[in-house]
C-alpha cells in the first residue's frame, strides 16, 4: 500500500524540524547524531597562517606541517574563505598530505585589495555560507599584531 504524503513526507517534515533547530545544535531525531551550525571567525591567528603560508610559498602549494608548523591549527579552515585550498594528493596511508596553497583571492586579501565576511557558517566541514561583517586583512589582524612588520621581510 502507498499513501500519498503530498510534499510532507515524513522524512521532509523531519529535515525541515532539523533545518529549524541545526543553529542551536539538536540531534538529528533520524540517525540521532548531533547536528549543529558553527559559527567560525576569520581570527588573527589564521590570518597570521596565510601571512606565513604566502611567504613561504607564494601562491605553490607549500607542505605546512614541514613548512610553517602547526601555528594556529586552523589553516585548513581557511578554506571556508576561499583564501587557501588544499592538494588532493593522499598519502601512501590514505591520510591527507599536508599540502595548501593561498589561492589569488588569498594573495587580494593579503595584498589589501579585497575584504571577505568575518564568519563562516560551518555543517559538518563544510561552509553553508559566510556572514557578519565584511572586513580587511588588517581588521582581521586586529590590534595586536603589525601588519606591515609581519608583511615584510
Amino acid at each position: 500500500m502507498v499513501t500519498n504524503f503530498g510534499d510532507q513526507t515524513p522524512l521532509r517534515i523531519l529535515k525541515d524540524w532539523l533545518r529549524k533547530n541545526v543553529d542551536k545544535g539538536a540531534q538529528c531525531p533520524v540517525c540521532e547524531q548531533h547536528a549543529k551550525v558553527y559559527k567560525r571567525k576569520l581570527n588573527a591567528g589564521m590570518v597570521r597562517s596565510l601571512i606565513r603560508m604566502y611567504r613561504v610559498g607564494g601562491l605553490d602549494y607549500v607542505h605546512l606541517p614541514t613548512t610553517i608548523g602547526s601555528r594556529s591549527r586552523e589553516e585548513g579552515k581557511l578554506r571556508y574563505w576561499g583564501l587557501v585550498e588544499e592538494e588532493l594528493t593522499k598519502r601512501p596511508d590514505g591520510g591527507r598530505a599536508g599540502y595548501w596553497r593561498v589561492t589569488q583571492l588569498g594573495e587580494l586579501f593579503l595584498q589589501g585589495g579585497t575584504t571577505v565576511y568575518s564568519h563562516a557558517r560551518v555543517y559538518d566541514g563544510r561552509c553553508l555560507s559566510l556572514t557578519g561583517t565584511l572586513i580587511d586583512v588588517k581588521t582581521a589582524l586586529g590590534t595586536r599584531f603589525d601588519y606591515d612588520e609581519l608583511m615584510g621581510s
